[in-house]
């Protein structure tokens, strides 16, 4: 099985189906800037990257609102350490591209006019990440790559926690309560039931869920298909490397058994009075 075709990332997910909608991606907006009371759907404009050869994160948002630049980006379940890196990639290739669209040029004679960016990573995970600035939830560039140097800077904001009171912190809670019945039910429909009636009852995205329930049926069915699969692969491949340590154990242990018992003819051979070469003969 081809660790490729396991780990196949479905063309929609949860997080970019809930994202594709500009009105809630405004409310996402409001959550981050609750002063900025007059923003509305109108002033933002989608910058998410959907070329796959820039396909850096796994699920990302990107827009402008007025002078800002908001990326947000999914680290899911697991936390990876490089995220500040990634999103200097990601920052990179969306500022070249809104400068290309604005008909700017960093060749140019004058300065380009870009938005200020504002960058978040949204973790759905357990294990409480490593931050570079535990009083803010960020993680930086400089410090977690440059030990502290600020010649290349990126700080990235991380929203964890459920909170109902938030569009990202139900959807946090709505993962989380997925990844709880994952463990209880094995049977598919079981498992996306309950994280429905959970969420539901809970406050997770309750208008989303209500209005999107057989899309958000269907990705989680395949989302559950992928991991039975991720599942098995890794069973299949530590097995497989169980048994391979288990053969090199009884090469080496074989080799080992020779070289005592060469060691012990060598000792009697001496004894004997024969002499070296004839004993190297004698074993070779």
């Amino acid at each position: 099985m081809d660790i490729e075709t396991v780990k196949r990332k479905s063309k929609d997910s949860v997080f970019t189906n809930l994202f594709s909608d500009i009105n809630n991606i405004c409310t996402f907006y409001k959550d981050l800037h609750p002063e900025d009371e007059t923003v509305v759907p109108a002033d933002i404009s989608i910058q998410t990257i959907e070329s796959v050869t820039v396909n850096t994160l796994y699920n990302d948002l990107g827009f402008t609102v007025r002078d800002k630049l908001i990326i947000l980006a999914e680290a899911q379940s697991t936390w990876n350490p490089n995220i500040a890196l990634r999103m200097l990639f990601y920052i990179s290739e969306t500022y070249k591209r809104y400068i290309y669209a604005a008909e700017q040029s960093e060749h140019g004679s004058s300065r380009v006019d870009i938005p200020v960016p504002e960058l978040y990573v949204i973790y759905t995970g357990d294990s409480k990440p490593k931050f570079s600035f535990p009083d803010t939830n960020e993680v930086s560039l400089s410090h977690d790559f440059f030990g502290g140097d600020p010649t290349l800077e990126v700080r990235v904001k991380v929203l964890l926690g459920e909170d109902v009171k938030t569009i990202y912190g139900q959807y946090i809670g709505f993962c989380k309560t997925y990844d709880e019945q994952r463990k209880i039910y094995r049977d598919k429909m079981e498992c996306i039931r309950e994280t429905f009636r959970i969420s539901k009852e809970k406050g997770y995205l309750v208008p989303y869920l209500t209005a999107h329930e057989k899309e958000v049926y269907n990705m989680m069915s395949e989302l559950f298909d992928e991991e039975f699969l991720q599942k098995q692969y890794y069973n299949a491949e530590k097995k497989k490397n169980i048994e391979i340590g288990r053969i090199e154990g009884r090469k080496e242990g074989r080799k080992e058994g020779r070289k005592e018992r060469d060691r012990e003819l060598i000792f009697k051979f001496k004894a004997m009075g024969m002499s070296d070469e004839k004993i190297k003969e004698l074993l070779s």
